[in-house]
């Protein structure tokens, strides 16, 4: 049997570039889209 070590990581902790993106400004830009209000359902907020 071959024993691994396994490195813990916690979200939140990794870089931009260890999440696969080449600045933190393009980071920052896909996280706002992923939260941003869709159109649908942004007519029943007003």
């Amino acid at each position: 049997m071959e024993i691994t070590l396994k490195e813990d990581s916690s979200l939140g902790l990794e870089s931009y570039v260890d999440l696969g993106f080449n600045s933190e400004e393009e980071l920052e830009l896909e996280i706002s889209k992923l939260i941003k209000i869709r159109p649908e359902f942004e007519n029943n907020l007003n």
